[in-house]
């Protein structure tokens, strides 16, 4: 497996590696996985609690790059970007950040949380879902 570091917009790093369609998840299992509304489903966002790891993965070759923006639900009830991953390598590309990274990577706690995945850079096939971060 081939490792990329990269930063993104907003000096975000985030680390993309090669990887087939099939991601394995940390503990064997997702708290939650979700994907782009588009017929060959192009993006998919896999979400474990503990931990805070997300990951996103290209998983069509569409030309398009998979992102995933997490958002924290703030006191007045707008959820604004915490950040931004882009799997940027193609099909089977993903990019993923976990509490571990630190800084805004590390979700509060019983706090809601918005995922949306989307396609390329204007929110193409976009699917938003929120979660309580309670573990």
């Amino acid at each position: 497996m081939v490792a990329t570091t990269a930063f993104v917009a907003g000096g975000t790093l985030m680390t993309a590696t090669s990887a087939s369609a099939t991601v394995d998840p940390p503990g064997g299992s997702w708290d939650h996985t979700w994907k782009t509304t588009d017929a060959d489903k192009g993006g998919t966002v896999y979400v474990e609690e503990n931990g805070d790891v997300v990951s996103v993965c290209d998983s069509a070759a569409d030309g398009l790059a998979a992102r995933a923006s997490i958002a924290v639900q703030d006191s007045s009830g707008a959820y604004p970007e915490r950040y931004l991953l882009v799997a940027s390598g193609g099909l089977g590309s993903c990019a993923t950040a976990r509490a571990s990274d630190g800084g805004k990577h590390d979700l509060p706690e019983h706090v809601n949380i918005g995922v949306t995945v989307y396609l390329g850079t204007n929110f193409q096939h976009a699917s938003t879902h929120y979660y309580l971060n309670d573990h």
